[in-house]
């Protein structure tokens, strides 16, 4: 198990997170205080800076703590890196991924049938057809670049 790849990892995640959320942040402050309304309400922005903040402290902690202990971290670091965990975390990914696709499914065709009045007019049907678009064509492309990187492979051996 190579730690140092991971102590690398973990410190680019967490600066590029907290660069992220610190952009936001003073973005959301700088238009507030100076009356800017690019959207509605400014305190939006400020309230999205603190997602990429958390994800930085996590990983600042998580780095502390392989720092200070990193046998005690060796389980949590095996179980991120093995081969055969991280292939059933990607299976598991890929069935909530069904799932949510599903979900969108039937809250498209449910508004739709709900209130077909106003189906090209309203934003949220917009939305939802566009997050359903996207979700099957994502999946479409993602299967055909992994199967062309397995292709790739085999035929290197």
């Amino acid at each position: 198990m190579n730690t140092e790849k991971i102590l690398k990892e973990t410190k680019v995640i967490m600066i590029a997170t907290l660069v992220v959320g610190l952009v936001l942040l003073v973005t959301g402050i700088c238009f507030d205080l100076l009356d800017i309304h690019i959207i509605k309400n400014n305190r939006a922005i400020v309230g999205l800076s603190f997602i990429p903040l958390s994800v930085a402290f996590v990983y600042y902690l998580k780095l502390t703590r392989i720092k200070k202990s990193p046998q005690s971290m060796r389980e949590i670091l095996v179980h991120e890196n093995d081969e055969r965990l991280v292939a059933l975390k990607n299976e598991a990914d890929a069935k909530a991924f069904k799932i949510t696709q599903g979900a969108l499914f039937l809250a498209y065709f449910g508004y739709t049938l709900m209130v077909p009045e106003v189906i090209f007019e309203s934003v949220g049907w917009w939305i939802l057809l566009v997050l359903l678009f996207v979700s099957f064509i994502s999946q479409g492309l993602i299967h055909t670049r992994v199967t062309g990187k397995d292709k790739s492979e085999e035929n290197e051996l």
